[in-house]
């Protein structure tokens, strides 16, 4: 899966300004794959289903826990830390890919195979961070200021 923000142009103005604009790009490409990774990763608050007040429950950063009569806890770690796996890697001369290796996070975050279960406790997905970056100008405040950093250099 695969989503992500274009941007057009940058041949035309480096060759009209007579500057290699690649370098600020890459930077401002980078920034907006942070601020994408600042939508999607929080996780959701936390619900019944994470309280151990129950007999069965999802421990984040373990597993599914359950309680024996007894009173015993056991589990299975099975939590791939879905937080901390999340990447930028570079894509091309100025692009900048952000994901995450757990292998459950398209059940989480993917917009086409996000769960409903994730979906009711409010996870965000991938399309929905990418809007809300777009919808907030963020992505046209970091290019313009990479850009100008540039010609200032110049």
């Amino acid at each position: 899966m695969s989503y992500g923000i274009r941007i057009t142009g940058i041949k035309e103005i480096q060759r009209k300004l007579g500057i290699d604009l690649n370098p600020a790009i890459k930077a401002a490409t980078m920034a907006i794959a942070l601020e994408i990774q600042n939508e999607v990763a929080p996780y959701s608050p936390a619900s019944a289903a994470n309280s151990p007040s129950s007999n069965r429950w999802y421990e984040r950063g373990y597993g599914p826990k359950w309680r024996l009569k007894d009173g015993a806890v056991h589990g299975r770690k099975t939590s791939e830390t879905l937080g901390r796996r999340w990447g930028i890697a570079t894509r091309g001369r100025v692009g900048h890919v952000l994901g995450n290796i757990a292998s459950y996070a398209k059940w989480v975050h993917g917009e086409k195979t996000q769960a409903r279960v994730h979906k009711a406790r409010g996870w965000v997905t991938d399309e929905t961070a990418i809007a809300r970056v777009i919808r907030s100008g963020v992505v046209q405040r970091h290019i313009k200021a990479a850009v100008m950093a540039a010609l200032r250099r110049r």
